[in-house]
């Protein structure tokens, strides 16, 4: 039938976004090396209806990032629903995107939707900070 067709297509959709894509071991070499990178956001908050209010203001955030910033290759999101602790990492295609992000477009953005992420954090907290991005097989 239709709908099973759909479902199971759905399914499959599903599936392969769960494949990882470019995955490789942690030791490839002696000390760490720089593929991709990330910007990550932390911080707390208060509840589930202040976590989805997050999401909101997030994608916000990011559909600028995917309109504006040139090698910007995604995000993730990690909720804690016992402490509430709300990451978001803002993931990069290599060194050199995020280096133009942090010069051309970071604080404009920042300014843009950095308040609205802030008045959800508990006590207006927000840390950010630079990571080595890999996914592992």
């Amino acid at each position: 039938s239709l709908p099973r067709k759909r479902e199971m297509l759905r399914a499959i959709a599903r599936a392969s976004q769960l494949l990882p894509r470019g995955a490789r071991s942690l030791c490839m070499t002696e000390g760490v090396a720089i593929d991709k990178v990330s910007r990550v956001y932390t911080c707390k908050v208060k509840d589930d209806p202040s976590a989805y209010k997050m999401d909101l203001a997030m994608d916000e955030y990011l559909t600028a990032m995917a309109e504006q910033v040139p090698g910007y290759d995604g995000a993730a999101r990690l909720v804690c629903k016992s402490e509430w602790d709300y990451k978001l990492i803002v993931k990069f295609a290599d060194l050199h995107s995020l280096k133009g992000y942090m010069s051309d477009h970071h604080e404009r953005l920042n300014a843009a939707y950095l308040p609205a992420i802030k008045s959800l954090a508990v006590q207006g907290e927000v840390k950010q900070q630079n990571f080595v991005y890999d996914d592992i097989e």
